[in-house]
């Protein structure tokens, strides 16, 4: 599995060519071969010249966009352009950001009719070679009718998964054990800690450099290399992103097994 980067992390570094550019060097910098892009974040527009720019300063880094989240509507507003753009950066999977949260309110019901979106979009960009994977934060693991909302999706949505430790976590889950339940069907986590603050027990924690809170990513990182996850990518909600970035590249780097 390679250890990489996602860009929400840094966006606040990336809204200029040149701070891409940066960034991208940077993330090199670390021992990091590869991003995940936050597409809804970048200040740029949504276009092929953006790609382009992109796609030159990760491999003037040596740097591989593995894959981009975008949010439902921005895709599937022209999954032409949507696939256009995937291949100009050479990405082929693409993360959903976020379930529909109107959906999500009508129950199980909902559930079931926002999967049917997933896979209309899912069928129309895997004829254009791009894989549709859904990323969870912690509203997956609401329970319908005594089943989660992820196990719910599991069944419906044709696709893939992209797997949030921190969310897991906030939202009750196990991470490993989603693992085992979705082998082959996890290409991507986003890698970050959970940590409990002694004055903020009440907001039920928040998001950290990996090793500085209470997730076992040695375990996390084995059992992601055995059921197939293909790219680990750190992500943090910071106000000091190189350095988060830093710390958590290095705590990760440090357990990955040759």
């Amino acid at each position: 599995m390679k250890i990489g980067l996602q860009t929400f992390t840094t966006r606040a570094l990336m809204k200029t060519d040149r701070g891409v550019d940066e960034t991208f060097s940077f993330a090199a910098e670390q021992g990091l071969t590869c991003v995940e892009l936050a597409v809804d974040y970048l200040k740029q527009p949504f276009t092929a010249a953006t790609a382009k720019m992109i796609a030159a300063a990760a491999a003037r880094h040596g740097i591989q966009v593995a894959s981009c989240q975008i949010r439902y509507k921005t895709a599937a507003k022209d999954p032409s352009l949507t696939a256009e753009y995937m291949h100009i950066l050479g990405a082929q999977i693409i993360s959903n950001s976020v379930i529909d949260l109107t959906l999500l309110t009508k129950g199980k019901d909902g559930i079931l009719r926002y999967c049917e979106s997933l896979n209309a979009l899912a069928q129309t960009l895997t004829e254009q070679s791009i894989l549709l994977s859904h990323h969870n934060h912690h509203y997956e693991f609401l329970k319908y009718e005594g089943e989660s909302v992820l196990n719910i999706m599991r069944g419906a949505f044709s696709g893939l998964f992209t797997l949030d430790t921190y969310w897991c976590q906030k939202g009750g889950g196990n991470v490993l054990t989603i693992l085992d339940d979705f082998e082959g069907r996890i290409p991507i986590l986003h890698l970050r800690d959970f940590q409990i603050k002694p004055l903020g027990l009440l907001q039920g924690g928040s998001d950290c450099e990996a090793g500085e809170g209470n997730l076992p990513f040695a375990a996390i990182l084995k059992k992601a290399g055995q059921c197939g996850v293909r790219f680990g990518m750190i992500e943090q909600k910071t106000k000091t992103p190189k350095e988060s970035v830093q710390t958590s590249a290095e705590h990760l780097l440090s357990l990955r097994t040759p």
